[in-house]
């Protein structure tokens, strides 16, 4: 105990410590943000270079895991850059009296950063999100193949007639593709809007959200119902369903009580 005092009251041990902390912090943060961006890729990234239904992982930990990491190392180095304010802060105010010999340029410059700083780390609580819809490019790419690979065997005609009429065939065949695949996106995603799913919400909170029994979407997913309670994100990697496929359990159930 005597030692650990010993420590604290001895400044330049402290600031020492606490300086070798903040670059360990820092180094992390900066490491655990390159994975994130360029190795636990995300959406059309991962899908154009793993394929579908892959979810990646490091340590066990997939990429909101880490910035969830991410988040509290931050918190962990806004505690310690305090600290290391608080505990230079004589230095600071003489080095900022050299720089700006005048006291109300000075002050003002105190406050511009200071309500700066606050904003810089208070903004993400004060903004609202948009809201942009995309359509998921990949998700019926089989789809688009199997109809180009359709209508590209068509056989080529010589005369000029049988040009035009497998050029008619040809039209005809993308324009009902084409339809054909607008009807399944816009049913897809009106399960999915209609019934929204995440990784941070329980299997029985959603069947109590959507008023669906949560046996039924157990059985459907084939998992045992004492797992009811657990997030979704951690079921889904266990038992390899996505989130589209309980939006569309749910819109079966929907259905079928209807009728």
């Amino acid at each position: 105990m005597n030692k650990l005092y010993q420590f604290f009251k001895d400044r330049a041990k402290l600031n020492m410590s606490i300086d070798i902390i903040l670059l360990l912090e820092l180094m992390a943060m900066a490491g655990i943000g390159f994975l994130i961006k360029y190795v636990l890729v995300s959406g059309v990234q991962r899908n154009a270079i793993y394929g579908e239904n892959i979810d990646l992982h490091f340590w066990g930990l997939d990429r909101h895991q880490w910035g969830t990491i991410h988040l509290i190392i931050s918190i962990s180095f806004l505690v310690f850059i305090v600290l290391h304010i608080i505990f230079h802060w004589s230095m600071i105010i003489c080095i900022l009296k050299r720089m700006i010999p005048h006291n109300g340029f000075r002050i003002a410059f105190e406050l511009f950063v200071s309500i700066l700083a606050l904003l810089l780390i208070a903004f993400a609580f004060i903004i609202q999100p948009e809201q942009v819809y995309h359509e998921h490019i990949f998700r019926h790419r089989a789809e688009r193949l199997s109809e180009k690979n359709t209508i590209e065997s068509l056989p080529v005609a010589d005369s000029n007639v049988e040009v035009a009429k497998a050029s008619a065939e040809k039209k005809d065949l993308l324009g009902s593709a084409e339809n054909g695949k607008v009807e399944k996106i816009e049913q897809h995603h009106s399960e999915v809007d209609e019934y929204e799913v995440n990784g941070t919400q329980t299997l029985q909170f959603v069947a109590e959200k959507y008023n669906v029994p949560a046996s039924y979407i157990c059985k459907k997913l084939n998992i045992p119902q004492r797992f009811s309670t657990e997030r979704l994100g951690r079921l889904k990697k266990r038992y390899d369903f996505t989130m589209s496929d309980i939006s569309k359990i749910i819109s079966e159930y929907k259905k079928q009580n209807s009728q």
